[in-house]
């Protein structure tokens, strides 16, 4: 199958999906700045009530719209992105923020050996250079830390990866036969009962000011901008390039939080945002161009 014409449009997809994400990471650190004492685990409980809410308003309150055929690969987006997104916190409160985030970033590495074997996609030379480019980008950016000696932590970390990896291949299967809206309505309430009875269990620290609650409720939105995005572009288009391509989600968070927070990266930080730029952006491209270039089979 010629996948080329579908590759630019699911890039463009992935990329409006990555500044969603963005946008979205930059409403939780608002959280955290003005609500010291909101817990990670209690944001992101309300950012999936939120996401849920916002889908059910889409759909008009219409709830049978969402269930879509109810097939297997629905039920395993939502059980492995939930796990992806609960194993990503726990990897967060031992190893920090960029450590978890290189290891979750792990997932293209393994989209791009999975693909061929379970979706019949084959992961093409210069799309392996940008899923390596994108994990040394992401290695500079990021600072994974010296000082962590926590194998288990770590390990959390890689699951997450591996988990988010599998929800990414399912939604191929699962998008044959449903939209984009449902696949996303079956991970989020999914999520939603995933994050909000460990939140309670937990008994963690919910947000304590108007502010913290806001911006809480303003990362739902930008999740849910976000989730439909990316669903779509794993949907229409190869799933190994476009999983390189969340690599840009780093790089527009990094030049987000420089904007709007004064928190600017320091020299491996420019260096590894320039190989994301590269690995998620121009290599993709340059693959749609080769492919183009081509004579049919």
């Amino acid at each position: 199958m010629d996948d080329t014409p579908s590759i630019p449009r699911g890039l463009a997809w992935m990329l409006g999906a990555c500044l969603a994400f963005a946008c979205m990471a930059l409403c939780v650190a608002g959280v955290h700045r003005v609500d010291p004492t909101a817990n990670t685990f209690a944001v992101s409980a309300v950012r999936a009530v939120v996401n849920l809410i916002v889908l059910l308003v889409m759909a008009r309150g219409d709830a049978r719209t969402l269930i879509g055929d109810a097939r297997p690969a629905l039920w395993t987006r939502g059980v492995l992105g939930a796990m992806a997104l609960l194993t990503y916190f726990a990897a967060l409160s031992s190893l920090g923020a960029g450590e978890a985030a290189f290891l979750n970033q792990t997932s293209a590495v393994w989209v791009a050996l999975l693909a061929p074997r379970l979706v019949g996609e084959p992961t093409k030379p210069i799309v392996w250079v940008a899923v390596l480019g994108s994990m040394i980008g992401m290695a500079l950016l990021a600072h994974p830390r010296a000082d962590v000696h926590d194998a288990s932590a770590r390990l959390i970390g890689l699951s997450s990866g591996v988990f988010a990896a599998g929800a990414y291949l399912s939604i191929r299967r699962a998008g044959s036969s449903n939209s984009s809206t449902v696949i996303v309505f079956w991970f989020t309430w999914i999520a939603t009962v995933f994050a909000t009875v460990g939140a309670v269990v937990m008994q963690v620290t919910w947000p304590q000011t108007p502010s913290g609650w806001l911006l809480s409720c303003g990362s739902g939105v930008f999740a849910t901008i976000g989730q439909l995005m990316m669903t779509q572009s794993y949907r229409i288009a190869p799933l190994a390039p476009m999983s390189a391509a969340t690599a840009a989600g780093p790089l527009l968070t990094t030049i987000l939080a420089a904007l709007v927070l004064g928190q600017v990266p320091d020299t491996s930080g420019f260096f590894g945002m320039a190989v994301l730029l590269i690995s998620a952006v121009v290599l993709p491209l340059i693959n749609v161009r080769a492919s183009a270039g081509r004579p049919p089979p």
